[in-house]
């Protein structure tokens, strides 16, 4: 014979398997290229993170209009290693829709959240981020005013007070 407790355990389990097979379903594909879609749909990314992504995106010219970021569906203007993609500019990654470009920075940032970055450190400044981010002096400064600018905080702002 089942106790409450036992009875209120199986009731909330079969709920969450409930949700579980019901839920939104959405395709999510790992930095790394792995298809994740079957364990657990689309990926939700803290606000402050998509923020600096944002102040990211505007460094970039993304809301300029026929820009190259614009035009490749690319925020972050990122140069994908190993992309086999068609390119703009000077290598920057193309995407099929302006979400899989959104989608390819917030991966980029999560990596640095995760410490899985192999450039990156949330104990980086906005300037140092910048100084790797773009890898010109006079762009990294441009980059860290407008970054920092956005976010309205000093380019000397470690990454761990504006994306986590």
């Amino acid at each position: 014979m089942a106790t409450a407790t036992q009875k209120a355990m199986l009731a909330g389990g079969v709920g969450l398997l409930l949700y579980w097979l019901t839920r939104p379903k959405g395709s999510v594909t790992t930095w790394a290229g792995f298809d994740l879609t079957g364990l657990g749909g689309m990926v939700d990314y803290p606000d402050q993170l998509k923020t600096f992504a944002r102040a990211i995106a505007r460094a970039e010219g993304f809301y300029v209009p026929g820009s190259v970021p614009e035009r490749a569906n690319n925020p972050g203007a990122l140069k994908v290693p190993g992309w086999t993609g068609p390119t703009l500019g000077q290598g920057i990654s193309v995407f099929e829709s302006e979400d899989a470009g959104w989608s390819a920075l917030y991966r980029q940032l999560m990596l640095i959240v995760s410490s899985q970055s192999n450039v990156y450190t949330l104990d980086d400044t906005i300037a140092q981020m910048a100084d790797k981010w773009t890898g010109t002096a006079v762009e990294a400064q441009n980059w860290a005013s407008n970054v920092a600018g956005t976010m309205d905080v000093p380019e000397s702002t470690p990454l761990w007070r504006v994306v986590v």
